[in-house]
């Protein structure tokens, strides 16, 4: 026979985090459970103090998982700006350093700058455009790549200092991506 237990939803999370209520459901405030399940939540119910022995675990779990949202949602930011994948980023690396080392050469050999060379014709008619684009679009981005990276490191520090559930959601929904 099936037990129901008026709860909230922040409750159901709380005892989720120490009951397996895969075999339970949740509708209209009410957790319904049957068997072990049901005996299981009503002996954790019995006991006054139990939100006060969940909820430190709990918050630390929400936090963490707030935190990996956020760093997931500031590397969707990155995306709007820059391809994805590590190869790429060695890439964007190697050619920013061949760009800045053809910038200060006294007397450059297109032959020493292989991902710059590569361009020639693309990004522009010669080396040394390619060279001026390739720095310029560097420094854009560590503009930009710097401002998501302060509102990342911001809304995680937020979040840690947060001693609610509510406040941690608060921290996350003001996150402003530039």
């Amino acid at each position: 026979m099936s037990e129901k237990f008026e709860l909230s939803p922040d409750d159901v999370t709380l005892i989720s985090s120490s009951v397996d209520l895969s075999g339970a459901s949740y509708e209209d405030g009410f957790l319904v459970a049957d068997g072990l399940t049901a005996t299981a939540i009503a002996t954790m119910l019995a006991d006054e103090d139990w939100r006060d022995t969940q909820a430190p675990a709990q918050l630390a779990r929400l936090k963490t998982m707030i935190k990996l949202d956020i760093d997931a949602s500031a590397e969707a930011e990155r995306l709007k700006y820059i391809t994805p994948g590590s190869g790429q980023a060695l890439t964007y690396s190697q050619k920013s350093d061949e760009a800045n080392r053809y910038l200060a050469a006294t007397s450059p050999v297109a032959a020493d700058y292989p991902l710059l060379s590569a361009e020639v014709g693309i990004t522009a008619s010669d080396i040394s455009g390619v060279a001026a684009v390739v720095k310029a679009a560097f420094e854009q981005w560590q503009i930009i790549g710097a401002r998501i990276e302060a509102s990342r490191l911001r809304a995680k520090a937020s979040i840690e200092e947060a001693g609610t559930e509510e406040a941690v959601r608060a921290a996350a929904a003001a996150v402003v991506w530039p």
